[in-house]
Formats: C-alpha cells, sequence, structure tokens
C-alpha cells in the first residue's frame, strides 16, 4: 500500500550499484545485524562471502560503504533462485528477490542469446546484494511507501568486462531501462556508474521517476558509497519523508483469464485460496463464450511480487492455458486501520476508514469476527455487529 504522504525518493546523481544501494539503505536505519545475516546466508550457499560495513567519504560527503569479498563463483538463474527458495526469507523478500532476478536475467538472455546462467552478475556477490537491498527494503517499511527515483546517471566511456570493452552503460543495462521505462541520462563521468544490478533493484523498487525531487519532508536520509573514486561524490542518497497529499496511491496488478468448465464450488475454492495466497481482490463475472457456452471471467487483483505465484495458481486449480495480465494499475484509497474491540468477552476486528487529516468516515466491524460470536452465544448477528460498532466508537471518542 502506497501512501502518497508516505514517500522516498532516490537520488542517483552518480549512478548506483547493489553495494550502494544496500549502504544507502543501512545508512536511512535499516537493521544491520538483520541485513548483513540475510546477505550472509543467502550468499554463502552460492560460494563464501565476507560483507564489511563502514563509515567513509567520497569527495567529503560521508556515506556507508558495504564490501562483499566472495569467491569467483558463476551461477546459473535457476540455482540462484532455488538458494532464495530455500532460504529463511519472507515470502514477500523472496518474491521480490526473484523478480529483481528475472529482470537481469531477461537483460542478460536478450543480450547473450541464451537462458541458463548470467554473464556479468551470476556471482554471490551479486546475490548478496539484491537480498540486502530487498531485506532493507522491508526493515524500512518502503512497500508502504511511494518510491520516486530521480533522474538516472549512467556515466559513459567503456567499462572492462569478461567480454572485453563495452561501451558504458553496458548492453544488459541499456536493455533493463527500456524494458522498464526508466528515465535516464549520460554522465557525469565517462565510466560506468549505473551496473546490471542496480538498475535491477531500482526497475522493482521504483513506483515513480520524476526530474526533480518532489515536495517532501525528510526524516531520514542515507547515503551509500560506492567503490570508486569520482571527480563528483560517488554516492547513492536516499531520502524518506512525507509529501503534502491526503490520500493513499496504491500501485497494483491485475489479471484475468475466461473459465467454462469449472463447476461453482471449485470458483468458491480457488477464490478463497488466491486470498490466502495474497490476492487483494477476486471478482468472477457470468459471461458468453465462444459457441454459445455460458462461463465466467476470473479477475484477481494483486502486488506484483504476488503476480507469477497467483497465476499459476489459477491456472492449475482451473486447467486455462494462460491468464492476461493488465500491469501497474493505480488506485487512490482512504487510510485503513483496525482496531480490537471486545463483545460478550470475544474479540472482534474493527476496521476504520479515515483521510490522512484524522477524518474518520467509515467504522466496520469484521464480518467473519461477528458470526463466530454470534453462534457461540446464540446472539443475533445484527446484534453483535451493533454491539461491536458502538464499543468502537466509545473506544475512538
Amino acid at each position: 500500500m502506497k501512501k502518497n504522504r508516505d514517500m522516498a525518493v532516490f537520488i542517483p546523481s552518480s549512478g548506483a550499484a547493489g553495494d550502494m544501494i544496500v549502504g544507502s539503505l543501512l545508512d536511512a536505519g535499516a537493521n544491520v545485524d538483520l541485513v548483513l545475516g540475510k546477505m550472509k546466508e543467502v550468499g554463502n550457499k552460492a560460494g563464501e562471502i565476507n560483507v564489511n560495513v563502514s563509515k567513509t567519504d567520497r569527495n567529503s560527503i560521508s556515506g556507508l560503504r558495504v564490501e562483499i569479498d566472495s569467491t569467483d563463483s558463476k551461477l546459473r538463474f535457476e540455482d540462484m533462485v532455488q538458494i532464495i527458495q530455500n532460504s529463511n526469507l519472507s515470502r514477500q523478500s523472496k518474491n521480490k528477490s526473484i523478480q529483481i532476478l528475472k529482470n537481469l536475467k531477461e537483460a542478460e538472455d536478450k543480450v547473450h542469446n541464451s537462458s541458463s546462467e548470467f554473464h556479468e552478475v551470476g556471482k554471490a556477490d551479486a546475490l548478496a546484494d539484491i537480498v540486502g537491498s530487498v531485506v532493507g527494503y522491508y526493515d524500512l517499511k518502503l512497500d508502504s511507501r511511494k518510491i520516486y527515483c530521480t533522474e538516472l546517471k549512467v556515466g559513459g566511456g567503456y567499462t572492462k568486462t569478461q567480454h572485453g570493452l563495452l561501451s558504458a552503460p553496458t548492453p544488459a543495462t541499456l536493455n533493463i531501462l527500456k524494458e522498464n521505462d526508466m528515465k535516464f541520462s549520460g554522465g557525469p563521468v565517462k565510466q560506468e556508474i549505473l551496473t546490471p544490478t542496480g538498475a535491477a533493484i531500482l526497475s522493482v523498487f521504483v513506483d515513480k521517476y520524476v526530474e526533480t525531487i518532489p515536495h517532501i519532508k525528510i526524516t531520514d536520509i542515507g547515503r551509500g558509497a560506492g567503490k570508486k573514486e569520482l571527480e563528483v561524490p560517488n554516492l547513492l542518497t536516499i531520502c524518506i519523508g512525507e509529501g503534502e497529499k491526503n490520500l493513499i496511491e496504491d500501485t497494483v496488478t491485475s489479471f484475468e483469464t475466461n473459465i467454462d468448465d469449472v463447476e461453482g464450488e471449485e470458483i468458491g475454492y480457488l477464490i478463497d485460496k488466491l486470498l490466502k495466497e495474497g490476492a487483494l481482490d477476486v471478482s468472477v463475472i457470468p459471461a458468453l463464450m465462444k459457441k454459445g457456452r455460458i462461463g465466467n471471467i476470473l479477475k484477481v487483483i494483486s502486488r506484483k511480487e504476488d503476480l507469477e505465484n497467483l497465476s499459476e495458481i489459477v491456472i492449475k486449480e482451473t486447467g486455462t492455458l494462460g491468464v492476461r495480465i493488465s500491469r501497474d494499475k493505480h488506485r487512490l484509497i482512504a487510510e485503513r486501520k483496525f482496531k480490537i474491540v471486545e463483545v460478550f468477552n470475544e474479540e472482534v476486528n474493527v476496521k476504520i476508514g479515515k483521510f490522512r487529516n484524522g477524518e474518520i468516515f467509515d467504522i466496520s466491524p469484521e464480518y467473519e469476527d461477528c458470526v463466530k460470536i454470534a453462534e457461540k452465544t446464540g446472539t443475533p448477528l445484527k446484534e453483535v455487529k451493533t454491539r461491536a460498532l458502538l464499543k468502537a466508537k466509545e473506544d475512538i471518542n
């Protein structure tokens, strides 16, 4: 849920790399032990890594430097995904990390016409950077903020790779920029300053690219220091704070499919399963299909990182051969909070809808909680809901 008033801004005036993103998040307040612990857990399954964090200066401006020493391992995409899936990361962190890897893989595949291994980033340190960035992202609760990014600087000139000298930004980085509509420009130096890993992480984190920093009241600042000493401060900055707006902007993904040979009970089961697996909403619309058959259109709204998992569930449960995806839908919604009240010595969750200025416009007791109490006590459902509503209003006042 992205709140217009709660926001963060990445300022990649000297480009971005995975270690710089991790450093900026740690400098902004992410839990160092948590982030480094997860980086080591995942990185050591890919090889051997050692992570060091230290304060440093770039052109007399301080930032946090994250350095990873690792064995020169080379991993296939499937290996990296398996390592993440078998880790102790949260479901959200796994999904977002895998999405970053997919963006990298797609970019590499288009460059090298292959689909098995990474050419520039299939190493333990890159995997650790991705996981560290994602863990820091969730630890700072950036998933509840709208993430902006000012124009990406990509450098220029040439960079040395295993394929020889390549122009900067590299072909893989350019593919990521293109496929994700990321705004960028050359300079301010003639070196590679935007890496494929850095571009892929930002492609998943950022909601909107802007030319200038939006109006923001800053609460936290983080600066991640890059490895190179440049003519300009080699720092990636993140500013976390509040904007001016009063509504919540939520960025979601939706997909749909036609089904005409699934029983009603099976559809009901599927809806429950999708909601349990993270779908934000599921709807079924009756429709007249080809050859005059009566069927349904199943529509699912979800977070971007849950899209593939939910699509697989739909395909397995219905037998449909595919789904139609509509990406990046934006909705404006009011803030929702939950409060627990006690009715007949039982707890009821009450949903409270309000604007950012504090004005409450809706109070709704949760239906399932009220049903359980009604069945347990023999009290009419309507009375349970009324008592819960009155109790919530009383507590709020």
